[in-house]
């Protein structure tokens, strides 16, 4: 029997796209004979979405704790099997004991999956070099979701040839456009009156996903005699202080942590995404798959959506030319705009479904058994 754990340091309340990606990827490889177990932290006992596992019948395990306790009941749990294993951590927290208790156990690869951006702090720097390049020579694969920390990686100390980029994927039946109905009625439901437009901003951190850039592009357009609003999720003191001295709270509306972040998409016209830094953010795939056209700053995990689909403008990070692109979506005939995004949603549910994701990481698994030198059975 072939094993398959994944290690993900995620306690979030919201399961977002990722648990439902991590829950597919398990539940393809039980499809395919293997043994499989998610690990979390214990924080993540209590959440709702724990229940996507156990519906799967997924077997799951919680540890959390110093690196080297980690690491202790991680040799724990693989001491005493000689079944082949892949360990695949998410998140970083596992990172480090997974590698550190695979070492000496020719029966066991690592893979890393990298999300987000890396640090540019020096003692950050510091850190991911001793970790990419010493910590991590026995990891087999590092896994992340755009070129340019990709790239960052290898600057880091990863070799080149460990690293794949692996696009995010999410659930497209579970992201679809909303109807001119829907639409009226989310607004209603979340206090947004029917005749501006609305404009949508996800700011859980302020200033990496620069709130800023986005306040300064929703102040021009206002200027400009627009009628529109802007959504901030998750923006918290951070999105209120920077409305207030923007004199924009008439025009912002503040929600916090969404458990149907599908009402968001809904209630919206359009997304605007002007991070500093990124790697693929899910809620860029959801919105595009709900139809939203999205304005994004010019990063390689932004230009990845940009370079597909035609209702995402990839601009640089300046308020203005971000207002101007913003402007050029909602100045398109609704019909336009309708059919670009049902053709967004088709490319997405085509190429970035998560089950055909899961798929193409099983058959990365296998090829990484097979070169290892195992023989396991896998059924089909």
């Amino acid at each position: 029997m072939t094993r398959l754990v994944h290690l993900a340091a995620y306690p979030r309340p919201q399961a977002g796209s990722f648990i439902p990606f991590m829950r597919s990827v398990l539940d393809a490889a039980q499809a395919r004979g293997w043994d499989v177990v998610a690990v979390l932290p214990t924080e993540a006992a209590g959440r709702e979405w724990i229940g996507q596992f156990e519906d799967a019948e997924i077997s799951v395990e919680y540890a959390y704790g110093s690196r080297r306790s980690l690491t202790r009941w991680l040799r724990g749990r693989l001491k005493d099997s000689d079944e082949q294993t892949i360990l695949h951590t998410h998140f970083t927290g596992y990172d480090v004991p997974a590698a550190l208790a695979a070492r000496g156990r020719p029966n066991v690869e690592v893979y890393w999956h990298i999300h987000t951006v890396l640090s540019d702090r020096p003692r950050a720097r510091l850190a991911n070099a001793l970790k990419f390049s010493l910590i991590g020579r026995g990891v087999k694969r590092v896994l992340t979701p755009s070129s340019d920390v990709a790239d960052e990686l290898v600057k880091r100390g990863t070799k080149r040839e460990k690293v794949s980029v692996f696009p995010n994927a999410i659930d497209a039946e579970a992201f679809q456009p909303a109807s001119p109905e829907q639409r009226a009625r989310l607004r209603q439901e979340l206090g947004i009156p029917e005749g501006p437009d609305v404009l949508l901003h996800f700011g859980r951190d302020w200033y990496l996903k620069d709130g800023d850039i986005f306040l300064d592009a929703l102040a021009i357009l206002i200027e400009q005699g627009r009628s529109v609003i802007g959504l901030v999720n998750q923006g918290g003191e951070a999105a209120q202080r920077a409305a207030e001295l923007r004199d924009l709270e008439a025009h912002v509306r503040l929600v916090g942590l969404f458990p149907q972040p599908q009402k968001l998409y809904g209630a919206a016209d359009l997304m605007v995404a002007s991070s500093r830094g990124e790697g693929m953010p899910f809620a860029m795939i959801e919105a595009l798959c709900s139809g939203l056209p999205v304005v994004a700053s010019d990063l390689p995990g932004h230009r990845f959506m940009g370079d597909r689909v035609e209702s995402c403008a990839i601009v640089s990070r300046d308020a203005s030319k971000m207002a101007t692109a913003i402007a050029a979506f909602l100045d398109m005939r609704s019909e336009a705009r309708a059919a670009l995004g049902e053709s967004a949603h088709r490319w997405i549910a085509e190429n970035l479904d998560l089950r055909a994701a899961a798929e193409r990481l099983l058959d990365d698994y296998e090829q990484t058994l097979r070169e290892s030198g195992s023989h396991a059975t896998v059924s089909r």
